[in-house]
């Protein structure tokens, strides 16, 4: 009797074991070839050809192109304090080009821009521009060599750019994403960039700009009408300060607007 009773127990237990296969194999074969789930295979950081991107100490493995570029370049942030030289060649005939050089200071919420130009009869123009960081709201103040005369007005959160008379990489945020024609991980005189292209608008202007993966400072820019660049700037590597300059945020009267803290 113990015996039947083990061999109903054993054949219950085959049963039920042969149930359960049934219906794992037979659901599967039954329902055909639905979704699958696929893991994500890491790719590997490249350092070039619009692969990926290298700078500031991190890789970040993104391809770049236009239609990544624009949120690549929103995760870049500027350094809250530095120092470097901006050069702005403008064509203004056949053959002829006028440059102007900006010696540009950024301390935080203020910017020293010294300009020079060849042939400018009021000499060197001097600016500061105090940025709200809050509002984005500011003020500038300016003033020429050959004057003692300050004049300030309000400005907005581009009011320090536009005083070294240079585009912003916001410029490419704010772009259609359709205007964006090229885009790539490219080096600049040195500097690992992220390039950007732009196709040619209803003026017939085509803007390219190179903006540093190390710091998202515009490294250079070209403006090109009818295959024939009309306006480049380009810069030194920023560098960060050193050392107080106490001048640089000082009116013609002696007014203090901002003094820098030593290092």
């Amino acid at each position: 009797m113990e015996r039947k009773n083990k061999l109903v127990l054993f054949l219950l237990i085959v049963l039920v074991m042969t149930v359960a296969l049934i219906s794992s194999f037979g659901l599967n074969f039954f329902a055909g070839s639905g979704a699958e789930i696929v893991l994500p295979t890491p790719a590997p950081a490249e350092t070039g050809g619009g692969q990926g991107l290298e700078g500031g100490g991190q890789v970040l493995p993104i391809r770049t192109t236009p239609e990544t570029v624009q949120s690549i370049i929103a995760t870049l942030e500027r350094p809250e304090n530095y120092a470097r030289t901006v050069t702005v060649e403008m064509a203004t005939g056949a053959d002829q080009a006028g440059s102007f050089t900006a010696n540009v200071l950024v301390d935080g919420a203020w910017t020293s821009v010294e300009l020079t130009q060849i042939f400018q009869p009021m000499g060197t123009q001097y600016t500061i521009v105090y940025t709200d960081p809050e509002t984005g709201e500011g003020t500038l103040y300016r003033w020429y060599a050959n004057s003692t005369e300050v004049k300030s007005w309000p400005v907005g959160e581009n009011g320090a750019d536009l005083a070294q008379h240079i585009p912003t990489y916001e410029d490419v945020l704010a772009l259609d994403q359709e205007d964006i024609v090229d885009a790539n991980y490219v080096s600049r005189d040195g500097i690992p960039c992220v390039y950007v292209e732009t196709a040619v608008d209803e003026l017939g202007y085509l803007e390219r700009y190179w903006v540093s993966t190390g710091n998202g400072l515009l490294v250079a820019s070209e403006t090109v009408a009818d295959g024939v660049v009309v306006m480049r700037m380009h810069s030194t590597d920023a560098e960060v300060l050193q050392a107080a300059e106490k001048d640089r945020f000082t009116l013609p009267d002696g007014t203090v607007l901002y003094e820098q803290a030593a290092p």
